[in-house]
């Protein structure tokens, strides 16, 4: 799956920095997505992480969503630290 966004957001499941891993709890589909700030001239590789919903009837519309309204998921502290 191939999916851009018009905010400079690419995400490519054949590009090794892209990956989409999905999980279920309180009867919901969340996704959890890192994509790639490839910039306006389409150069950059910069890794983003988001989540939100998933709808696995129509998931491209739903990494789309995800890329551009879903909440940014943050590197995780070690625990003690």
């Amino acid at each position: 799956m191939r999916v851009e966004t018009d905010n400079s957001l690419l995400f490519d499941d054949d590009d090794s920095l892209c990956f989409c891993v999905h999980s279920s709890s309180q009867g919901e589909v969340f996704a959890f997505v890192q994509c790639l700030d490839v910039g306006m001239d389409g150069q950059m590789r910069n890794p983003k992480r988001y989540w939100g919903k998933w709808d696995w009837d129509s998931p491209e519309d739903s990494m789309k969503a995800i890329m551009e309204y879903g909440g940014k998921w943050p590197e995780l502290p070690a625990p003690g630290k």
